[in-house]
């Protein structure tokens, strides 16, 4: 191999090695940047939660007066907030497909998900200290030397279209939580008023 031939597969090594860079770079600043719209997805949602938590606690301190305020008005609020609040605990916890809809998830995984027998109650009653994750350091660290760049790549966009399908399935039931709290409110408001007139 010439001097100059040498020289243009440097440069050509050199080109892909950027070019790898930057497509990672940009991958990762995509995932970041939908993880952080999540997180005030879920403060969003939490938020209407304690709204939604307090309203019901100050309409039953009062005692509601008419037969239409204790067996029509307050019956509807309380559907509509159990409906609120059950929709906010969809955008909280979501129940989603880990990797994509269709195939083999790509390897090494970005996200590693529980084993297929995991369950979270013996979780919760006690503190396993195996057989939780569908991967062991072992397992995970031969994926990682096994794997090239463009596995890597892979993997990662992988992640970002799933993390963008969590976002948007997220804000989507945020948007109805928000059409149901407003909904809420309005009812609230008429308990409210017609416990005071009925006081008057």
């Amino acid at each position: 191999m010439s001097t100059h031939e040498h020289l243009a597969r440097l440069e050509e090594d050199l080109r892909m090695g950027t070019d790898l860079y930057n497509r990672i770079h940009f991958l990762h600043w995509a995932i970041e940047d939908t993880q952080e719209t999540i997180r005030f997805l879920d403060t969003k949602a939490a938020f209407c939660v304690t709204l939604l938590s307090g309203m019901v606690a100050v309409s039953l301190e009062h005692h509601l007066e008419g037969a239409f305020l204790r067996h029509i008005l307050f019956p509807i609020f309380v559907i509509i907030v159990a409906c609120s609040l059950l929709v906010c605990m969809r955008v909280i916890f979501p129940t989603i497909i880990p990797h994509g809809t269709t195939g083999k998830p790509a390897s090494p995984k970005f996200f590693i998900g529980h084993n297929k027998g995991h369950h979270w109650i013996r979780h919760t009653l006690r503190n396993p200290t195996n057989n939780i994750l569908s991967e062991d350091k072992n397992s995970h660290v031969e994926a990682f030397h096994a794997a090239h760049d463009m596995a890597l790549l892979d993997s990662l966009a992988e992640t970002s279209v799933v993390l963008a399908y969590i976002r948007q399935l997220k804000s989507d039931r945020l948007h109805a939580a928000m059409y149901l709290l407003a909904t809420s409110i309005f009812f609230f408001g008429a308990i409210m008023i017609a416990q005071n007139l009925g006081a008057h």
